[in-house]
């Protein structure tokens, strides 16, 4: 019978065996030293951007402080011009308060004036003879045919008394007023026929509202 000791080649063959082992070692730690660089390099790199975006988000920060600081500054300029305004305000309306009623009584005096007449814009009053050429005054008009007997006002508002010989004569100081740059929304209250008490002849007495400007 025959027979076969097969050991001694399997001792044999076990030997390029362990070597085939140790080679895949190596190669896996190969590969892992590998990838632990390329992680720890991309580990690196983000790490630098996180920092650059860091540094960017600060210097964001720091303009956006700037600018908040800067719009302070200006919402405190805008408060003090605007107090500013409104002071020039009050004291253009005490000004007004102060010097108006005298620039009003001036005004009546003019339209009753003997050639005087209500200041009004000239290239206004032209258009306004182009529309009507009964608009404008009767320069013809004698202003002693009509004389004031009150005279109120009250927060610009004003109602005026008076008597004139005629209701022409009253007609015309009503559209010497309308005319006038100072007065406005003039309008007629009433007329009642009446007497005058040295002459006994028929006057007209009448009054009127209306809004001064100044």
């Amino acid at each position: 019978m025959i027979r076969i000791n097969l050991l001694p080649g399997a001792r044999k063959a076990a030997g390029p065996a362990t070597g085939g082992t140790q080679g895949w070692i190596i190669g896996y730690l190969v590969a892992a030293a590998i990838c632990i660089i390329a992680l720890v390099f991309v580990y690196l790199n983000k790490k630098r951007s996180l920092n650059e975006q860091l540094a960017q988000n600060q210097a964001l920060q720091g303009t956006i402080e700037d600018l908040e600081a800067e719009s302070a500054n200006i919402d405190t300029v805008r408060a003090e011009l605007e107090r500013s305004r409104q002071l020039e305000t009050v004291v253009n309306d005490l000004q007004r308060a102060r010097y108006g009623p005298t620039s009003v009584l001036m005004e009546i005096s003019r339209i009753l004036s003997a050639g005087g007449g209500p200041t009004v814009d000239p290239q206004r009053l032209e258009e306004l003879r182009r529309q009507n050429p009964l608009a404008g005054v009767n320069t013809q008009w004698d202003p002693r045919r009509l004389w004031l007997t009150e005279f109120l006002e009250e927060d610009r508002e004003c109602t005026i008394r008076g008597t004139g010989k005629t209701n022409e004569d009253v007609a015309e100081f009503l559209r010497r007023l309308t005319l006038s740059e100072q007065f406005e929304q003039v309008e007629l209250v009433k007329t009642e026929g009446g007497e005058d008490q040295e002459t006994h002849l028929a006057v007209i007495n009448f009054e009127l509202t209306c809004r001064v400007i100044y």
